[in-house]
């Protein structure tokens, strides 16, 4: 059936993909998935047919998301829990710490893709910071799964509870998306795969474009996806990209922090971190300065512990009281916090300074500008 194979919108004339890798072990044997984790491979040729339908359905798209596991990351150096095959094609690297990886290929043509207006959400299931990094805005992105630089969210275990308020985001999101762009994950019945298989149940019914998958590994949802491709992400997404018309950015597109603030800015945020269009406070984030997890979501509300410095690349550690490691706040979550952006900030002050005179409410549009 070449619709298991190729998808929905694909084409029966497509030759098969080859098996490139083969493994004798389930890809994912803990979450019961006992799938064979071998590699499939489509010819270059087939994947760039595909990208050109994916391309379109990424135009026609009203709501595109996008849904991402740990293989999206692989070639950054952070391991997945998938790749099995002794002789993967899929490459990997050795880095220094997880949080000194750097953004994939595949994460900056995604971060391209939103700047263009086609991406509209971003369900997350890593906590590695990796889109944030290429430049992809936080309040469109969703860490369902916890966060490494987001001190409020800590990672959740398989066991675990997922945080009640980007849970019901997600929800939100899963309702609205026409079409997935569902990249590096096995699928293997993860709650937040509802953002992979609702999309593709609404297509078997006409209700939406349905879910794009590109993997090497089968998944669950291979006979119901629009465009199944096998392939290795990076190059693929590279096709995609030609195919949008998109150039894509080498470098960091992080954004970096103004020295100018002096590790103190004005936000407009209320005592319980939330967005606030009647109040304003400085959140000061200079070393030794006392500070609290605000979201009452939080696993770790209320917890307090104070600023330990700025990172060379621009974030903060967090010493939380009884973690005797240090916890990361992204600096994005201040450049957008500044403007109002994302709904709730991970921490506040102990004591928050509070600003209510014309002055400091204009230095507030200052710091948008």
């Amino acid at each position: 059936n070449y619709k298991q194979i190729h998808g929905y919108s694909g084409n029966e004339q497509w030759p098969l993909p080859i098996l490139a890798a083969k493994s004798d072990q389930a890809n994912r044997k803990d979450q019961g998935n006992k799938t064979l984790a071998n590699e499939w491979l489509d010819s270059k040729d087939v994947i760039k047919q595909k990208m050109k339908v994916v391309a379109k359905l990424i135009k026609d798209s009203k709501h595109c998301i996008a849904y991402t596991g740990a293989g999206l990351s692989r070639a950054s150096g952070i391991p997945d829990y998938a790749t099995k095959a002794a002789n993967s094609i899929s490459t990997t690297k050795k880095i220094s710490s997880n949080y000194a990886a750097q953004p994939t290929f595949s994460h900056r043509v995604l971060t391209a893709i939103e700047k263009a207006g086609y991406l509209k959400h971003y369900v997350q299931q890593n906590h590695d910071g990796l889109p944030q990094k290429s430049g992809f805005p936080q309040h469109k992105m969703n860490e369902i799964h916890g966060a490494w630089f987001d001190p409020s969210n800590p990672v959740v275990k398989f066991s675990g509870s997922l945080r009640g308020d980007l849970y019901q985001q997600m929800e939100e999101e899963e309702e609205q998306a026409d079409l997935c762009l569902c990249l590096g994950t096995s699928l293997s019945g993860m709650n937040a795969d509802r953002m992979a298989n609702t999309p593709a149940e609404k297509m078997l019914k006409q209700k939406a474009l349905g879910t794009v998958i590109i993997n090497l590994q089968q998944t669950p949802l291979d006979d119901k996806c629009a465009i199944r491709v096998w392939g290795v992400l990076d190059e693929a997404m590279a096709m995609l990209a030609d195919e949008l018309g998109l150039k894509i950015d080498q470098q960091s597109l992080a954004p970096k922090i103004d020295p100018k603030y002096d590790n103190k800015f004005l936000i407009p945020y209320d005592e319980n971190g939330l967005l606030s269009k009647t109040k304003k406070m400085y959140l000061n984030l200079k070393p030794g300065q006392q500070i609290k997890i605000a979201p009452k979501e939080a696993s770790n509300y209320k917890k307090v512990g104070n600023v330990v410095k700025q990172t060379e690349s621009g974030d903060y550690l967090i010493k939380l009281d009884g973690n005797q490691l240090n916890k990361h706040l992204g600096r994005w979550w201040i450049i957008e916090a500044m403007q109002g952006l994302v709904p709730y900030i991970p921490i506040i002050n102990t004591n928050p300074e509070f600003v209510q005179n014309d002055v400091q409410v204009e230095h507030l549009k200052n710091q948008k500008k």
